[in-house]
């Protein structure tokens, strides 16, 4: 079983200036959460990756949501609807922690490529890319669309 959730290696300098430069990020879990979360949004494209930094130790991973997101992600990541409940089981664990470092990864890449290489002001970046993802949709719309 997975003890550890694993850092793509060659997002080091970004982890860096996300979370000790510029503090948008109080921690190196919140930035895979975000980035999952970014990528999955975007319907991108899992990434794999083989080297990585220190790790981070599952058990940091202990807040409610940070769970329902990992499980969320690896429920939504089939589209036989029947699979994805499967990935509830507790045997599947490992697979839950793979699928979600692999949309992390891809979170990352987006993250880079709009962010940190745009060289303007990753604060103002960052509220682009968060602004960029609430689109149409609002909570209230959301809500109001149950009751039709």
């Amino acid at each position: 079983m997975v003890d550890r959730v694993r850092r793509p290696k060659q997002f080091e300098e970004l982890f860096k200036k996300l979370k000790d430069e510029k503090a948008i990020f109080t921690s190196y879990k919140d930035i895979l959460i975000f980035a999952a979360c970014l990528a999955k949004s975007r319907s991108a494209k899992k990434e794999s990756f083989t080297s990585s930094s220190e790790p981070i130790p599952i058990q940091v991973f202990n807040g409610e949501m940070d769970k329902t997101v990992i499980y969320s992600i690896a429920v939504s990541d089939f589209e036989n609807e029947d699979y994805g409940v499967l990935m509830l089981g507790d045997e599947k664990d490992d697979e839950r922690i793979q699928i979600f470092e692999q949309y992390a990864s891809a979170g990352l890449q987006i993250i880079q490529s709009e962010v940190i290489e745009r060289e303007d002001d990753i604060l103002d970046s960052f509220i682009d890319i968060i602004v960029g993802e609430e689109g149409e949709t609002t909570l209230f719309n959301d809500i109001t669309s149950l009751s039709i």
